[in-house]
């Protein structure tokens, strides 16, 4: 069993079902609405708990009565809260928009909750990083840690491992390797970069690997796609696989989640409750 810190949001997603695709112009009808919880801490965190590791979660929560209840379901699942904040800003939803392909559009809230304190990372084996205005963490040597390629460019995230998204990062691979390099530092090892059902590629200075995924069954809802990737390759990194077993490893594990995610995250929110 390892320890991680995951640097990274847990919030409460409101998930329209949609009855076709969105296009520009149109109406749309949805056939239902559900309430559940999600964020990249808590779908990356609660794989690894499934997978038997400990999970310490650095996040910032709401202090209203949502809030309250939301930080005693994250405990009652078994993440560390030591380092969760309490902020000033009321529960705001996460719309996620949801198409019958499986294909979701989410709405940010206007006034996103950060942390504002430092995080500690103790005698966390990796720490995780995943979000934006990156909050100081001290203690974190950069070869024990994995992080979300910012979007800035001009960001610096140090780390050993970097995990992106061909969506969000289009260049050639050459490029996205000398990006990554500025970003992450001297400790800079390798670059996961998933592309939906297109191989995994796995790119460091000695090039790049391509690494196939499982198939997925149509409309598969991929909500939480990419944070149960990075769940799959901290478990990896964390048992020593090599990058390319690590890539197919991490891959097998998404799969395996958004096949079941009920099993693996049971992140309904009880009826009843205001949405």
């Amino acid at each position: 069993m390892a320890h991680f810190l995951l640097v990274a949001s847990a919030h409460i997603d409101r998930v329209w079902h949609l009855e076709g695709p969105l296009v520009p112009g149109g109406r749309q009808r949805h056939r239902r609405v559900e309430r559940r919880y999600g964020g990249g801490g808590f779908h990356t965190g609660s794989v690894l708990l499934a997978l038997g590791h400990r999970v310490t979660l650095a996040t910032a929560l709401s202090g209203d009565a949502e809030g309250r209840r939301h930080r005693a379901a994250l405990a009652a699942r078994g993440f560390g809260m030591a380092a969760v904040e309490t902020v000033d800003q009321p529960t705001e939803p996460l719309e996620i928009l949801l198409d019958p392909a499986g294909e979701r559009t989410i709405l940010l809230p206007t006034r996103p909750r950060r942390l504002t304190r430092p995080v500690a990372a103790g005698d966390a084996d990796l720490v995780y990083l995943n979000v934006r205005d990156r909050p100081d963490c001290r203690d974190a040597p950069a070869a024990r840690t994995v992080a979300q390629m910012p979007l800035d460019a001009a960001e610096r995230r140090p780390a050993a491992v970097l995990v992106g998204s061909r969506a969000d990062l289009k260049a050639p691979d050459a490029a996205l390797r000398e990006r990554a390099r500025g970003v992450a530092g001297p400790d800079f090892r390798h670059l996961f970069l998933t592309a939906g059902p297109e191989p995994v590629a796995v790119i460091s200075d000695g090039g790049a690997d391509a690494v196939p995924v499982p198939p997925l069954p149509a409309g598969t809802d991929t909500t939480g796609a990419g944070d149960f990737f990075a769940a799959g390759l901290l478990d990896a990194l964390a048992g020593g696989l090599p990058p390319a077993a690590a890539a197919a490893h991490a891959a097998a594990i998404a799969a395996r989640v958004l096949a079941d995610r009920r099993r693996y995250l049971d992140d309904r929110i009880a009826e009843g409750r205001q949405c």
